[in-house]
């Protein structure tokens, strides 16, 4: 297939994930839409998952995999943005499923309204014994109309509802705004979407959604989404707090500054809340900082319970 012939670059970071990934990536070969090119990234994966993705590149021609060393999935996301020659992008991981006719209901609604983006719905399927699994809601499109938002009013609903949820898997995204925008994962943290997709919103003139449940994920043992909160947690959720708070700085529009402000309360207080199983130099340190720098942003309620965890625990 040529280059201009690619309407949308599936890209895939793979790391070890070698019980789900044949199923991840077939369910985009399989896709109604067939001008796509599917970009695999292997992340030094030291099960048989290259090993698995080699063997569908052996018998789908639209499939490239590149291989690093592990450097985690920001990185190996990036990577697939530098390689993409489609008109959109679409970020699928490795152990989930995208419902067949997705990518072309999304096309086709990214072309004929002109979108930078279209987001849609997500279910959570689990396996057995899944411990620590976070209860995620991602029905975020029931509030919002059939119409075009700016990425910022889009977002501001979905705040406002408390129904934002920031992963990239379910955006559809035109690789113009990429490009423009210079948007890329941060690397070396955990909840690198949360950066990605509120940038992503803010500087989005025209974005809607689809109302359909498109993509499917995967509940299961050892993954980023069910591993215990941990420090590494809190520091992906700092920087990105710096990011968007650089942001903020150089914005103009007070519109922009008050969404931020809205965002910045609510994902850096549920955070904090989270904190609270951390040990307690951890917390106190935390508790501290919040005072300090982000007492705007961080409720008394949850500062108490970073300080006194077996008296709000149970909240």
């Amino acid at each position: 297939m040529k280059y201009n012939e690619i309407k949308v670059s599936v890209v895939i970071p793979v790391y070890n994930t070698e019980k789900y990934v044949r199923q991840a990536v077939e369910s985009v070969m399989y896709q109604s839409l067939k001008e796509l090119e599917i970009i695999i990234v292997d992340d030094g994966s030291t099960d048989e998952s290259l090993r698995i993705v080699e063997k569908l590149g052996d018998t789908d021609k639209r499939i490239q995999i590149y291989v690093q060393a592990n450097q985690g999935q920001s990185i190996a996301r990036n990577m697939g943005i530098s390689h993409a020659h489609g008109e959109y992008i679409y970020f699928m991981d490795s152990d989930d499923l995208l419902e067949k006719d997705a990518l072309e209901l999304c096309y086709h609604k990214c072309k004929e309204k002109k979108l930078d983006f279209v987001f849609f719905d997500a279910l959570v399927f689990f396996e057995n014994n899944v411990e620590n699994a976070p209860t995620l809601n991602y029905k975020h499109t029931e509030k919002l109309e059939d119409k075009i938002y700016t990425g910022q009013e889009a977002l501001k609903v979905q705040l406002q509802n408390k129904e934002y949820t920031p992963s990239v898997c379910l955006h559809f995204i035109h690789r113009n705004v990429i490009e423009k925008h210079n948007l890329s994962f941060y690397p070396g943290i955990v909840h690198e979407d949360q950066l990605f997709t509120t940038l992503l919103y803010l500087q989005s003139t025209k974005a809607a959604c689809i109302k359909r449940t498109f993509f499917h994920r995967r509940m299961r043992k050892d993954s980023t989404m069910t591993s215990k909160f941990a420090m590494r947690n809190i520091k992906g959720y700092l920087v990105v707090t710096e990011e968007i708070l650089s942001f903020r700085r150089q914005t103009t529009e007070n519109k922009n500054k008050e969404i931020i402000d809205l965002y910045l309360s609510q994902m850096l207080d549920a955070a904090m809340w989270q904190a609270h199983s951390l040990k307690l130099p951890e917390r106190i340190k935390l508790a501290r900082l919040c005072l300090q720098k982000y007492k705007k942003y961080v409720s008394t309620k949850t500062i108490g319970a970073l300080l006194f965890k077996f008296l709000f625990v149970n909240h």
